[in-house]
């Protein structure tokens, strides 16, 4: 009775039974057998599985390497943009600089200078970055938090340079350096002989002599002050050119500009003539600084 009970779990009898039942059929395996084609089964599923997810992980450790990479690329591109915008700023700068014989802030604002590392510093860290495979969060901060720090001196002191340049060509074009109408000088600043004789008196401008209706000029840019009849001036034009500069245009013909009128250097403002106390057809011009007569002759030139 045990061995054939021992016989019997030796084997594992399989019984396929059709739908119509005439005929079965049925399959006797080793229990061994049936074990090893499990434990088979088990292993070729659980290899497949984990040859699948092995696979898994590279591809998305490829894909993660892949996307890495390219950012990594993007902050090395941005932060050679960022050097070269930073390096174009400070070109202009010194440039500027140069325009204006200045050699640093301290000379030409009454700044004082700061230290920094020199543009060939600059230039050969955004090169070893650039040559990099990896570049890690903390140094692309720092480097694009260094070079926008930079940047924002750089503007500062070049907006400094703008105000500065702003104001002097400003000043300049305030400066009445423009003659204001072709023809002779016939009377000089300073004391002449009076042609209405009256003796020696001084002479508060400069006359320059032409036909009547030749065109009058500005000498600087301004606005026009006084436009009318004042006594032995005749029609005259008077111009604040700002820094206590002002100008005067006495006899004229006919004048083309309004009280409160802005105009520029070169201008034509009116036309000579001969009207209050003159001789002939001439301009009567003068230059004033703070209501002081000044010599036309030194600011007017060739």
């Amino acid at each position: 009775m045990g061995e054939k009970s021992k016989k019997t779990d030796e084997y594992i009898t399989l019984m396929v039974i059709p739908h119509d039942a005439r005929k079965t059929y049925s399959f006797r395996f080793s229990s061994r057998v049936v074990i090893a084609l499990i434990l088979l089964w088990l292993g070729t599923v659980g290899g497949a599985a984990y040859i699948l997810t092995r696979h898994i992980d590279y591809e998305v450790t490829k894909r993660a390497n892949i996307q890495l990479t390219e950012k990594n690329a993007y902050f090395v591109q941005k932060l050679a943009s960022a050097n070269d915008a930073f390096q174009r700023v400070a070109k202009m700068e010194e440039e500027l600089r140069a325009m204006l014989n200045m050699k640093s802030k301290k000379a030409l604002l009454e700044y004082t200078g700061e230290g920094g590392p020199t543009t060939a510093d600059q230039m050969a860290l955004v090169q070893a970055l650039s040559n990099r495979s990896t570049l890690t969060q903390g140094e692309f901060d720092e480097s694009l938090g260094y070079l926008n720090k930079s940047a924002q001196v750089r503007l500062q002191s070049y907006s400094e340079l703008k105000k500065y340049v702003t104001t002097q060509r400003s000043l300049l074009a305030s400066q009445p350096t423009a003659w204001p109408v072709r023809g002779w000088v016939t009377s000089r600043f300073g004391h002449r002989v009076s042609p209405f004789y009256e003796g020696t008196t001084f002479h508060q401008g400069l006359d320059i002599a032409n036909e009547e209706g030749t065109p009058i000029k500005a000498s600087a840019d301004g606005v026009v002050i006084f436009n009318g009849w004042h006594g032995s001036y005749g029609k005259l034009i008077v111009m604040d050119h700002g820094y206590g500069y002002s100008t005067r245009f006495g006899h004229m013909y006919r004048s083309l500009v309004n009280i409160g009128q802005r105009v520029k250097r070169g201008q034509v403002i009116g036309f000579m003539g001969s009207t209050g106390r003159s001789t002939a057809s001439h301009l009567h011009y003068e230059i004033r600084l703070n209501g002081i007569p000044l010599n036309p002759l030194k600011y007017l030139k060739d």
